[in-house]
């Protein structure tokens, strides 16, 4: 299956790697130093499911969307600041998805598919919800450092998953559980409850998931940023896998952080190499849906507002 990956970063070099691996024909777009090292040294995925190494001659690395055609699948792992632009850049030049191609998005966040629904038909948009964690030591290395789920794909428009079915395969096969769903979106808001709770607070304490659940004052936050959640998400007309808040912080304190005790937050990663992060997908994303109904959520605001400070500092 050839398979066109923008976005080498942490999630995009594992998966990558993964596909490689389970004889997929992988192309990265990348540019700069990021490029030019996969090219001289191929990429690898490492941690707790284990070594996976693909020489430069196993891969391809092009620097922009021209002559590349009639790809099964384009896996979007870039950060979501650039969706739009990518979006417009595939519309551009349809000829790169093949005639039952697919976007997948792996990506943080909710309404990532929007900017592509403005060029692409839904049954060619499809989100894949990750809760694994990965983390980028060097460019073309990632390493997979916590996991709690299976990467989950599917269609939010209730579009026929079997499609689905090569990826997750080989991406399984390669060590990383990974299936096809029906029920996509309450997977994707199932990690917005977990990203929202955890993600930016994390940063702003500079503490592990695990550590970070152990303080009390800590867990008064996360428990607020969990209700303010799940009222906009029942607003919006969505559920998740957990009837309630309290039956969520259940799942949430006894298994999901657990299993992520010592992951590093992706928004902690980018603070820490001084990049622009991903707020506005995801708390950011909360209070605009809240914003639109007239619902508050001021835990979810004081977030966004302590971020985007780092940010500016």
């Amino acid at each position: 299956m050839k398979t066109l990956i923008i976005g080498a970063g942490a999630v995009g070099v594992a998966i990558g790697a993964s596909l490689q691996s389970r004889g997929f024909e992988v192309t990265f777009l990348a540019k700069g130093n990021t490029g030019d090292y996969i090219r001289e040294n191929g990429v690898k995925r490492t941690g707790i499911f284990g070594d996976i190494e693909v020489s430069p001659s196993q891969i391809s690395v092009v620097s922009d969307y021209k002559g590349n055609k009639n790809y099964d699948y384009i896996i979007v792992s870039a950060k979501t600041m650039a969706n739009a632009e990518i979006a417009e850049k595939l519309a551009g030049h349809r000829e790169i998805l093949g005639p039952n191609g697919k976007i997948v998005i792996f990506q943080n966040g909710w309404g990532n598919d929007v900017p592509y629904l403005k060029y692409f038909d839904k049954n060619q948009v499809y989100n894949a919800r990750i809760i694994t964690g990965f983390e980028r030591i060097t460019p073309g290395v990632s390493k997979v450092t916590v996991h709690t789920a299976p990467i989950l794909l599917g269609s939010l428009y209730g579009m026929d998953a079997q499609c689905m079915e090569p990826l997750a395969k080989a991406i399984c096969e390669s060590g990383i559980p990974s299936e096809v769903t029906d029920e996509v979106a309450k997977a994707l808001w199932a990690k917005m409850l977990f990203n929202t709770t955890l993600n930016p607070l994390g940063a702003i304490l500079n503490l592990s998931y695990g550590k970070m659940s152990e303080l009390e004052n800590a867990r008064i936050i996360m428990n607020k940023l969990i209700d303010e959640t799940y009222e906009v998400m029942t607003a919006e007309g969505y559920t998740t896998f957990w009837a309630s808040p309290d039956e969520y912080r259940e799942a949430f304190y006894g298994k999901l952080v657990p299993d992520t005790y010592l992951h590093r937050s992706s928004t902690l990663q980018d603070i820490e190499k001084k990049q622009k992060t991903e707020i506005d997908t995801l708390n950011g994303c909360i209070v605009k849906l809240a914003s639109a109904r007239g619902i508050k959520v001021p835990t979810h605001e004081m977030i966004v507002n302590l971020i985007k400070a780092i940010e500016n500092k």
